[in-house]
């Protein structure tokens, strides 16, 4: 069947013929365009009727003939591009040039090749990959059938083609030749019946009239039915369609996905590679960069990733060159002020931006400005072409600049709680974190005082989990541990009781042993009592602590006098002494001195302290919720989100041993338990767990157990480990699970020995044991095995 006709097709019948197409239902095609059943069929009737069509496969049929050898769209899926789609019509309709701009790899000439095949224009697709600028013209000609004789105005000619017809005109990849682009489209859309005109490019071309559409990577998010989970899964699957699972692990994906920073073509390439290793392979074969991603024998642009970031790399300027060197040597994300301490002028990093080869980060909550960084691959190109002494030179350019930055927001950090001082040390710690690693892997001498600055923005603002590992790895060096003084030593020992208290009693072990006068001796036993009070061993805390407290009044030291006294009330409200009225005072006294040497931070730490052993001694439980109240204010005023997941879990911990009232106070848990897994808190992520699991049945109760001793054994907290350990066996035995019980009774033995895990058992599961002698897993608590304990 021929097509004829085509003249007296209006342009709702052609979208509805597009529609047909795509094998869509009338209903489908009635939803997609907003139009009713009734209206569809009519439309599709006329269309028969026009084109000479007996069947709807006729349509299709006719459909291919006009677009399918016009745009060559490849027949594989079109995923998470649905919305950008959308977007690009729309522009379309305010805008007669929309250039499409973003990272190599990042799926611009599909995006443009859908709207084309799909559209109700006459597409005219030019690929400029190979023209040089005095080509362009022509290239178009070439496109639209014209073979314009010497001396013919080319520009002229084509204006005359393109105004027979509504067309839409697509000019990929025009980077190379943007100059040459901008002047030919401008030619064109100063005409009578002139077309709309898509541009594909790294950057847009700063024309009259332009808009631009940037393109973003694909969500690499699990959860996301149309993002870049399934077109890897997707591909794969074509790649290799027996030996591809039905039922793959989408978070293993997402992972190779987030890797590859969400960019189509370097997804697909992975996907591809499936055929001969498996995900846990391909994530390994990624570390080495995207070398094992090309494919073979394909030269092209788009056969590989190297070639498809080598196409921008040669427009570049040697002071762009140089530039997106010294950024490459960033491992994280920085702002303009960043890349102009490692050399890269904000004005180039701007021009890099245009590019598509520096690209916006998401900002963290408590920055406004705006964050850059390079794309993964991108930046393993870059390294690879880089002398390393330029590397080198830029990193500590950047160890200068976070250590200048972190120093300055730690200098009056304890006495600075205004809301500006917060967020300037949350925005420090990132850049210094990394810093610090830099410098505590080369020998830097710098290492000492970006650890103790690190340290004291961690404490008195709020932790995280990349500063806390940071100062974790210095802790550990040995470089830094011969070097630190008593100072440093208390400043990372004191930061690290969030996540590491073995490792922080370590520190103070070296404190004590370099103490040689009255400063160090008081930092030394400062620390030591912190220490103490969180292993819970009440009598040494207890005696370091009234050491440091004689120490801090000889010296008229108020900081330490409190921190002193805190420690002591940490001690007292522990397991091992069981004090709460003792350790109530002990935090009140803290609270008055911290006020007194203007610490306000440490006041309300204290009070929060102080509201979590009210009610065992003896306050009212409405006082108690006050005091934590007011914490939580006094946090969010500040922009102190560790602080305020404290008073959380304090108000929560409050009602939490009463199940089935107050459902507000699991929202509160929930809450502080991702703080606290955020600021990298393992001691009160381990806590909040266990509050949680105070709320819920034996059954309901054991995985949040599991997951508070995990959390607690990561931390190295004997203590905690002990708490979690006692009532996670308790919890398995009395809803059922009797042999996990039985198991985790024998890690309890191996804990803290028989006779204090016969004491800890529940009641029913020592007469029990004489059942499971045979099983290899249990314990062998020695005679009476009936004894109840």
């Amino acid at each position: 069947m021929a097509a004829t006709g085509w003249h007296g097709v209006t342009p709702r019948e052609g979208a509805v013929l597009s529609a047909v197409a795509h094998r869509l239902t009338n209903a489908e095609i009635a939803a997609e365009l907003h139009l009713s059943v009734r209206t569809v069929e009519s439309h599709v009737a006329a269309l028969r009727r026009k084109l000479g069509a007996q069947s709807r496969a006729d349509l299709i049929a006719a459909e291919h003939a006009r677009r399918g050898s016009g745009v060559p769209v490849p027949r594989n899926s079109f995923v998470g591009r649905s919305g950008s789609l959308g977007t690009l019509r729309t522009l379309l309709v305010r805008s007669p040039w929309v250039t499409v701009v973003g990272p190599a790899g990042c799926g611009k000439t599909r995006l443009a090749l859908e709207l084309a095949a799909a559209g109700t224009r006459v597409p005219v697709v030019v690929e400029l990959a190979h023209a040089a600028p005095g080509d362009v013209p022509r290239a178009l000609a070439h496109a639209l059938g014209l073979t314009p004789a010497g001396g013919v105005d080319v520009v002229a000619a084509c204006v005359v083609a393109l105004d027979a017809a509504s067309h839409l005109l697509v000019l990929d990849d025009a980077d190379h030749v943007a100059d040459a682009v901008r002047q030919l489209v401008g030619g064109l859309l100063g005409a009578a019946g002139a077309p709309v005109v898509v541009v594909t490019s790294r950057t847009p071309l700063g024309g009259p009239g332009e808009t631009v559409l940037t393109l973003a990577a694909l969500s690499a998010d699990p959860e996301d039915e149309d993002g870049a989970v399934r077109l890897f899964t997707d591909r794969a699957r074509a790649a290799d369609p027996r030996g591809w699972p039905a039922d793959v692990d989408r978070a293993r994906v997402s992972r190779v996905c987030a890797r590859l920073d969400g960019l189509p073509l370097a997804i697909e390439l992975a996907a591809a590679r499936v055929r001969h290793v498996g995900l846990d392979e391909l994530e390994h074969l990624l570390d080495a960069g995207p070398a094992p991603l090309d494919r073979a024998g394909d030269g092209g642009r788009h056969g590989t990733l190297e070639a498809a970031i080598g196409w921008t790399w040669d427009l570049l300027d040697p002071e762009e060159l140089r530039a997106i060197e010294r950024l490459a040597a960033l491992t994280g994300t920085f702002d303009l002020d960043v890349a102009q301490a490692v050399g890269a002028a904000a004005p180039v990093v701007l021009r890099l931006l245009d590019r598509s080869l520096v690209v916006p980060a998401s900002p963290a909550p408590e920055d406004d400005r705006r964050r850059f960084r390079l794309l993964t691959s991108l930046r393993a190109f870059v390294l690879a072409r880089s002398d390393p002494a330029v590397l080198d030179a830029a990193r500590d350019a950047h160890a200068a600049h976070a250590a200048a930055t972190a120093h300055a927001a730690a200098e009056h950090a304890r006495t600075d709680d205004s809301p500006s001082a917060v967020r300037a040390a949350r925005l420090a710690v990132p850049e210094a974190a990394v810093a610090l690693r830099w410098c505590v892997g080369r020998g830097h001498p710098g290492a000492l005082a970006l650890a103790h600055d690190v340290a004291v923005l961690l404490e008195q603002y709020g932790a995280r989990a990349d500063g806390l590992d940071a100062l974790d790895s210095a802790a550990r060096d040995a470089g830094v541990r011969a070097a630190a003084d008593t100072a440093t030593l208390f400043a990372m020992g004191e930061a690290l009781c969030f996540s590491d208290v073995p490792l922080a009693a370590d520190l103070a072990g070296l404190a004590l042993a370099r103490a040689t006068g009255p400063r160090s001796a008081l930092e030394a036993h400062h620390l030591a009592a912190l220490v103490e009070a969180y292993r819970d061993r009440g009598a040494a805390a207890l005696e370091h602590a009234a050491a440091a407290e004689r120490l801090a009044t000889e010296q008229g030291d108020l900081w330490r006098l409190a921190g002193a006294r805190q420690a002591r009330g940490i001690a007292l409200r522990g397991a091992d002494l069981d004090d709460p009225a003792a350790a109530l005072d002990a935090f009140g006294s803290a609270m008055t001195t911290y006020a007194r040497a203007g610490d306000g931070m440490h006041v309300h730490n204290n009070l929060y302290m102080r509201a979590s052993c009210a009610v065992a001694a003896g306050v009212d439980p409405g006082q108690a919720v006050a005091w934590a109240d007011e914490c939580a204010a006094y946090a969010r005023a500040r922009g102190n989100q560790h602080e305020l997941a404290h008073a959380q879990l304090t108000r929560a911990s409050l009602t939490a041993l009463r199940p089935g009232t107050d459902p507000g106070t699991d929202v509160a848990l929930d809450e502080a338990v991702a703080s606290f897994r955020a600021v990298g808190d393992l001691r009160c992520l381990t806590r909040a767990y266990l509050a949680l699991a105070a709320r819920r049945g034996p059954s309901g109760a054991a995985p949040l157990l599991e997951r508070a001793l995990g959390v607690a054994t990561t931390a190295r907290d004997h203590g905690q480990q002990l708490d979690a350990l006692t009532r996670l066996v308790d919890a398995c035995w009395t809803s059922g699970a009797r042999r996990r019980a039985v198991v985790l009774l024998a890690r309890l033995v191996g804990l803290v020995g028989i006779e204090r895990a016969r004491e800890l058992c529940p009641g029913g599961l020592l007469p029990e044991l004489d059942g499971w002698a045979e099983d290899p897993v249990t314990p062998n608590l020695g005679p009476p095995r009936a004894a109840a304990p």
